[in-house]
């Protein structure tokens, strides 16, 4: 139970939360761009592609810069605040325009690294390592909300858990920049539904977002589940038991990690009108178990009650679920049936064959509920179940006697649960509706015939 329902201070914060429970090692990890990549890389957590890395002013002088077309972003390893950071667009090897189409050379450019590596941007001005990234393309839900400038959400996480988020909005008056500080747009986010639900600007409330009409509270922040998931992912791999996730969005990749932050700010409790103390407590020595049962507590326990009322879909499968299965010739969907007795996914010839599926060199033995192991051929496959996209190797058999063409095994079923009480599909009550009449049809023709 909370013991404070007091706004959580700077002191407060780093003695209670960061100093037990963020060790050095992590910390500095944390605070190295770098590092933080390259981990977040290893774990297999989607993050902005890492294009170049500056470490001297040698490596500068040496570099063609022909190698970079298009656009991209230049920042600091160990910067913070948003310092130091450089959006480049229509690079052609010799030149480009910045941010607010202001035109940069490639002498311009140098100077800019050179700042970087004197440490200008660092933490305690010591030298610093440069990095380049693939620009993040803004997805358009988010490109509505904010005309310059990358938006991305800022998520709190403890111990496994989600507690706070907001949404962070560049503004006119932070050139671009997502910082607060700065003179971003907080919005808080309720963590059960994903909705925005209000504004702070410069520490004061903001119904709407500066310069447009529309309202702060009501937002739906796309992909939400996927937002806490890759959070709370983040968190465990980055070994910092209180840390700050900021996650951007990518038109086409959708949600990424952008930087994972050892010492997060507090404004974040008047964006969201609560204090993250009494949060933080209501977790505390808690033993989570797994992400899923984190993301789970967090929603139920830090929801928004004027937004209780609002239908959220639940990871809860039925025995028979549509799915879609992609493949280089084109996608299909189907439905599948969900079978927690079997180990591994089964996928039916014919739709292999269909969808262009490669089948692996090496077979698989599997063992049946009809009789002794047979081998089979296997194959990689990528489908969607219930809003998410599952990457598996799948086992290959003909299914062409059977009713359903692919079997989804429990290997493939995690975060889900299962509700073993059968619900027929439309496509079933349909059959069953068309057997019925056809059944009812021929009863009347042999009443017919009898009289």
């Amino acid at each position: 139970m909370p013991v404070s329902k007091q706004a959580l201070g700077m002191n407060a914060r780093n003695y209670l939360y960061i100093r037990p429970n963020n060790k050095p090692r992590a910390k500095e990890r944390a605070d190295s761009k770098l590092l933080t990549k390259e981990h977040l890389v290893k774990k297999k957590i989607p993050t902005p592609e890492l294009k170049e890395v500056f470490r001297t002013h040698r490596d500068v002088r040496d570099y063609d810069w022909t190698k970079l077309k298009g656009s991209f972003v230049l920042k600091p390893a160990r910067g913070y605040g948003g310092g130091g950071i450089l959006v480049v667009r229509n690079w052609n090897g010799e030149q480009g325009r910045r941010l607010g189409s202001k035109p940069i050379t490639k002498e311009e450019l140098e100077a800019e690294i050179y700042s970087i590596l004197d440490g200008a941007y660092s933490l305690n001005n010591l030298p610093d390592i440069a990095l380049i990234e693939k620009r993040v393309i803004v997805s358009s839900t988010m490109r509505k909300l904010s005309k310059k400038g990358v938006p991305d959400i800022r998520v709190i996480v403890y111990n496994k858990v989600p507690v706070m988020a907001m949404l962070r909005l560049p503004t006119k008056y932070s050139n671009g920049c997502a910082n607060l500080h700065q003179g971003a747009m907080g919005v808080g986010i309720d963590l059960r539904t994903g909705i925005t639900t209000k504004g702070v600007l410069f520490g004061f409330d903001e119904k709407h977002i500066p310069g447009t009409k529309t309202k702060v509270r009501g937002i739906k922040i796309p992909k939400w589940s996927k937002v806490l998931k890759y959070a709370v992912q983040a968190q465990k791999a980055s070994r910092l038991g209180y840390a700050g996730i900021d996650i951007v969005f990518d038109e086409k990749l959708g949600p990424l990690v952008l930087e994972v932050n050892a010492r997060p700010g507090l404004q974040i409790q008047l964006a969201n009108g609560d204090s993250l103390r009494t949060r933080l407590e209501r977790v505390e020595g808690m033993h989570i178990p797994s992400i899923e049962y984190g993301i789970d507590l967090g929603k139920r326990l830090f929801a928004e009650k004027s937004l209780s009322d609002i239908n959220v879909k639940s990871n809860v499968l039925k025995v028979r679920e549509p799915v879609v299965i992609y493949g280089p010739k084109g996608k299909k969907k189907i439905t599948a049936k969900v079978d927690t007795g079997a180990y591994s996914t089964s996928i039916d010839t014919a739709l292999v064959e269909e969808l262009g599926l490669k089948k692996h060199p090496r077979q698989k033995l599997v063992r049946t509920g009809f009789g002794p192991e047979e081998v089979r051929d296997r194959v990689h496959v990528v489908f969607r179940l219930h809003g998410m996209d599952i990457e598996t190797d799948a086992s290959i058999t003909d299914r062409s006697h059977m009713r359903y063409p692919m079997i989804i095994g429990r290997r493939n079923l995690k975060g889900f649960l299962v509700d073993p009480k059968y619900t027929p599909t439309d496509e079933e009550k349909q059959k069953r509706l068309e057997r019925k009449k056809i059944k009812e049809l021929e009863v009347g023709k042999e009443e017919t015939s009898d009289e």
